[in-house]
């Protein structure tokens, strides 16, 4: 499916972050669930850390435009793959693979594309040391967009297939 301009103004547009994680997996359900609820659009978004690519890029595991259309490539496949076993049509959700940061990134996307809401899945609390002092992506993202976010929690009873 092809992102179009013009949308009927009935029609809901639903943006979701995806990161192939259990949660982000949880995510999609849920935007599977409320898109059957009411006739709406689905964009999936898959944002390649631009941090990820530099380090690549820093421990020469090849040339930066080789190291980011192998994650493009690769990003698309697993989308695929995902949205397969989630039960849904390609053809029927638009795709969308970009660089940068993933908070962000989703950000401006959601803006681009007019989204309706953005469904992100939150893994809750992380020992790591970025996580604590940064706060996860859903946390960032919802630091700074202007349009309603489900946060999705790693515990959502959906059951696992």
């Amino acid at each position: 499916m092809h992102w179009e301009n013009k949308r009927d103004p009935e029609e809901s547009i639903l943006l979701v972050a995806v990161d192939f994680s259990y949660c982000s997996r949880l995510a999609l359900r849920k935007a599977k669930e409320l898109q059957l609820l009411k006739d709406s659009r689905m964009a999936v978004l898959h944002v390649i850390d631009h941090g990820f690519v530099e380090q690549c890029r820093r421990h020469r595991l090849g040339i930066e435009n080789d190291i980011k259309k192998k994650l493009f490539l690769g990003a698309k496949s697993k989308l695929r793959h995902v949205l397969n076993k989630e039960g849904l049509d390609e053809r029927d959700v638009t795709m969308m693979v970009c660089e940068g940061t993933p908070c962000i990134e989703i950000n401006k996307k959601a803006t681009e594309i007019d989204a309706d809401m953005v469904v992100i899945g939150s893994q809750g609390r992380s020992g790591d040391m970025k996580s604590i002092f940064f706060g996860s992506t859903a946390e960032r993202v919802l630091r700074f967009i202007t349009k309603p976010v489900l946060c999705v929690p790693a515990k959502a009873d959906y059951q696992t297939k």
